[in-house]
């Protein structure tokens, strides 16, 4: 089962994670600095949360060999977290460099970006209702949408690479576009992770 004092400070690490990538994509739709500038503020409480949870769950599972077997899948999604974090960093990244450099992605790829960014927002935003509740319909949704975004990204990727060579894309802009992609991709990747293991938690008696 899992402890509710864990299930709060990884709901707290969810909201921030899912703070980031609404100012990622606020940054990527004005093409503004200011949101990417409160998104890396939003990292270092990410990063603060996500060390708070670490310690916590070290102390959690120093008690005997039970508690340590309890507190493995809770580390492993202590790590997809950690690693979302690391992910929305290479966003915030690219963004830094669309804006520095002023690159602009064809009306297409724009929206495509903006398609995938509501996805993602919307698929990391589910896990707190999920970790609160349990509900394996909800993880199911997740999983079906996160294939669904899965097929979406190599779509958008492979008409990508034909606008590139068609000249409707510039390369100067297609390394930050597949990058942003890839970014999310993964960020979505370790969402279907954790949301796989909450559910696989033996329910409460």
């Amino acid at each position: 089962m899992m402890d509710k004092e864990v299930s709060e400070k990884m709901m707290e690490v969810c909201r921030g994670l899912t703070r980031m990538l609404e100012l990622s994509h606020q940054g990527f739709r004005m093409a503004a600095e200011k949101p990417i500038q409160e998104a890396e503020e939003a990292k270092r409480e990410v990063r603060r949360r996500c060390s708070d949870l670490a310690t916590f769950l070290i102390s959690k599972s120093a008690s005997g060999p039970k508690e340590r077997e309890w507190a493995k899948p809770m580390f492993s999604m202590a790590s997809s977290f950690e690693r979302m974090s690391y992910n929305l960093e290479g966003v915030i990244d690219r963004l830094r460099g669309m804006t520095r450099e002023r690159v602009f992605f064809s009306d297409r790829g724009g929206k495509e970006i903006n398609a995938i960014f509501q996805e993602a927002i919307s698929l990391l935003g589910s896990l707190p209702d999920l970790i609160l509740t349990r509900n394996k319909l909800l993880a199911e949704h997740i999983e079906e949408k996160a294939k669904a975004f899965f097929k979406k990204v190599a779509e958008f990727s492979e008409e990508h690479e034909k606008r590139l060579i068609e000249g409707v894309c510039i390369p100067k802009s297609s390394p930050i576009y597949l990058g942003i992609l890839e970014s999310l991709e993964a960020i979505v990747a370790h969402t279907l992770e954790v949301s796989n293991k909450i559910v696989s938690f033996p329910p409460e008696s």
